[in-house]
């Protein structure tokens, strides 16, 4: 007897679940089925702003004698002859040819031994402060003690720039960074300006060099 109340009981369970189940075929055409979570749409390039049409900066540019600092913290060092020279801070410098636009090219450095930080660090720092702070940032080189990259400046235009750090006493540590910025244009001038400065730089106990 209880064996076939089970039986009953079993086919009457069946029977009710395939009332309830949809077994109906959709009509009309099949569609895709919202993303439970769709990805935003991916934002077209931006145009960069048109540069100033100043002639470029090139190459070989006259240079001067240049002294900063005081003490063991003296530096020399050639410089753009007939720059413009402005102080950013106590220990930071910029250089700009008077009458040119802004967007075009500049000259900036900094001492940095307060800091205590070797060059690779100091290097990984900027890389972290470019992403953090710069759009459209594109390394183009890192050396052991440069960097190359591009970047959106605050008006939009397209900056190039080069990056140079120095240990000037070999304490293993950074003394002096150097950065020029400049136009796609201007890569050829800039490029040779950062280089005669980084190489024709002293500390208060080195020589002096006749200028590159």
């Amino acid at each position: 007897m209880l064996v076939a109340l089970l039986a009953v009981g079993a086919g009457s369970g069946f029977a009710a679940s395939a009332q309830t189940r949809d077994t109906t075929i959709g009509t009309g055409v099949a569609a895709p089925v919202p993303a439970a979570r769709p990805e935003l749409p991916i934002e077209a390039p931006r145009p960069f702003e048109a540069d100033p049409d100043d002639p470029a900066l090139r190459p070989g540019i006259a240079m001067e004698q240049a002294r900063l600092g005081s003490g063991k913290f003296e530096i020399t060092f050639p410089a753009p002859k007939g720059w413009s020279t402005n102080a950013n801070a106590t220990n930071e410098w910029k250089w700009k040819q008077p009458g040119t636009s802004n967007n075009t090219y500049v000259m900036r450095i900094e001492q940095i031994n307060s800091q205590d930080i070797t060059i690779e660090d100091a290097i990984d720092i900027r890389i972290e402060r470019l992403l953090d702070e710069q759009e459209d940032v594109s390394i183009r080189e890192r050396g052991a003690n440069s960097l190359e990259y591009t970047y959106r400046s605050n008006e939009g235009n397209k900056r190039h720039s080069f990056m140079r750090w120095l240990d000037l006493d070999r304490s293993g540590q950074a003394d002096v960074e150097i950065v020029v910025h400049g136009r796609e244009r201007d890569v050829e001038g800039t490029s040779d300006l950062i280089r005669r400065v980084a190489e024709g730089m002293r500390g208060a106990t080195a020589e002096a060099i006749e200028l590159p």
